[in-house]
């Protein structure tokens, strides 16, 4: 009865003229197509059309785990998994979902004797995830998380060292339920190291728990993936923002995730260029200055900016450690964001490496009309909701969108949406959810083993809900192609909110 119904909407549907003409179609023989973890074999190259990428219906249908049905009188191709069922028709922008009329962006085509389907609107319908991993020319396709009995393990910071890992693991815990298992580090875990140790070996104890994701991998976290190695040498290790060495720790994890800071100094030139900034003032003081990797990043901040003709301008601030303390730092950058705007002229872009001068230096780009590319430590809840007079209730707290949302709208209201940009996601919250994910499609065998890196990027992109950039660490000893250094693009608070 169901199939009679879907045909007679179908045939309405062309009884009633919707047959469009058909667009543009160019071949796509450069792209793939990964759908767990393995690549589609397609019996013709996908293809572009209107800006969709269409493959052919039975490899996209089957890889899906949906049936497959062709009616030939209509022109019509039916796929159907657990309770959705899609029908679409050659020419035709219309589908039939559940037996509803839905518009397509782009119709299904005949190419070479085969019938190809819009990738993303099949495979979203079905209840999967579709990134554009543009760096590897591959779009990657993902299902739901099978059932299973496996677990995985979080350890995080408490409330009062980062929020934003917590509620972040609460989110995974929220989604997954009872697959997902949490626990923290000590808050003195420079010193109770075997606190570290005993909490995560009790995650281990849990045999169904068959990978731990750590965030951050505090002091102490080697010691502990070192205990667990000892009585389960095959647990999954993903773990973000390694405090302890970093050759030592890649020795001992499966998956590593760190902020690439240094190449953050072109990154944020390069925002605030788009921005209209033609000049950059970086704050920092020589406490700073003496640390390698902020050193090495302020060369490459000048660096870029004399590659894009801006001027760079350099300022010693006050160090917040010192006599006057964090209050005279901030007092320090309240009094000379104007004098330098007075001087320099709107376009000017403002960074400071210490995150006590966040909020006066947001503030005092908004009231002056300069300009800012992002914090020190790049994220919606860094600094912005306090410079913005911006209160997250405690029940939307860990709700990014609603954050983002409030963030845009006080920025409209002060005129400096253009003129403000930071991350679209904490990495704190993007690593802790990102390794929860992995872990989960590595242990369902929807990855090409325990290091994918386009599966995991792929899963970076949905998260941070654009496009990022992984490049692997390389220290003295060489190159650790299971060590990823994280880039992400820049909100743009005047663009409309996703929906």
């Amino acid at each position: 009865m169901k199939k009679i119904t879907i045909v007679i909407a179908v045939i309405a549907l062309l009884a009633a003229g919707f047959i469009v003409p058909r667009m543009q179609v160019t071949e796509a023989s450069g792209i793939r197509v990964m759908l767990d973890g393995k690549f589609l074999t397609l019996a013709v190259p996908p293809v572009m059309q209107g800006g969709r990428l269409l493959v052919p219906f039975r490899a996209l249908f089957e890889g899906l785990g949906a049936s497959v049905g062709w009616h030939d009188a209509t022109s019509t191709v039916t796929g159907t998994r657990g309770a959705t069922t899609v029908s679409m028709v050659i020419g035709s922008r219309n589908a039939i979902i559940n037996g509803r009329p839905q518009t397509l962006d782009v119709a299904p085509v005949v190419m070479n004797g085969r019938t190809l389907v819009p990738l993303r609107f099949v495979s979203e319908t079905l209840g999967s995830t579709v990134n554009w991993v543009e760096r590897h020319q591959t779009v990657v396709v993902r299902n739901p998380v099978p059932p299973g009995t496996f677990r995985v393990g979080i350890m995080t910071g408490t409330a009062v060292q980062n929020e934003e890992e917590l509620r972040a693991a609460e989110n995974m815990k929220r989604k997954y339920g009872d697959r997902v298992v949490l626990t923290t580090y000590p808050a003195r875990f420079t010193v109770e190291t075997e606190t570290t140790i005993s909490n995560m070996m009790a995650l281990a104890s849990d045999r169904n728990v068959r990978a731990i994701v750590v965030v951050q991998a505090v002091v102490g976290t080697g010691a502990a993936i070192d205990a667990v190695r000892r009585i389960r040498p095959d647990m999954l290790f993903v773990v973000g923002l390694p405090a302890e060495d970093r050759d030592v720790m890649a020795a001992r994890s499966d998956i590593l995730l760190a902020t690439d800071d240094i190449s953050r100094g072109r990154t944020i030139v390069e925002q605030a260029h788009r921005m209209g900034a033609r000049t950059i003032v970086h704050y920092s003081f020589a406490r700073h200055m003496a640390n390698a990797m902020l050193f090495e990043r302020r060369q490459l901040m000048e660096q870029t900016a004399t590659r894009l003709g801006m001027r760079f301008i350099f300022v010693d601030a006050p160090d917040p450690t010192g006599e006057g303390g964090v209050s005279g730092t901030q007092q320090f950058i309240m009094e000379d964001v104007p004098r330098r705007v007075a001087s320099l002229g709107k376009d000017t872009a403002f960074f400071g490496t210490n995150c006590g001068m966040m909020e006066p230096l947001i503030r005092q780009v908004i009231a002056t009309g300069a300009i800012f590319p992002e914090q020190c430590c790049p994220s919606p809840y860094h600094a912005l909701p306090g410079a913005l007079g911006i209160s997250i209730p405690r029940d939307r707290q860990g709700d990014l969108p609603f954050a983002i949302n409030a963030i845009r709208e006080a920025l409209v209201r002060a005129g400096a949406e253009k003129r403000v940009s930071t991350w679209p996601v904490p990495v704190n919250m993007l690593f802790v959810e990102a390794g929860v994910e992995y872990a989960m499609a590595v242990l369902s065998g929807q990855t090409t083993g325990r290091v994918d890196l386009i599966t995991l990027e792929g899963m970076l992109m949905d998260l941070a809900g654009g496009p990022v950039t992984l490049s692997n660490l390389t220290t003295a000893r060489g190159t650790h192609n299971h060590f990823f250094l994280f880039l992400s693009s820049s909100i743009d608070f005047s663009a409309p909110p996703a929906r």
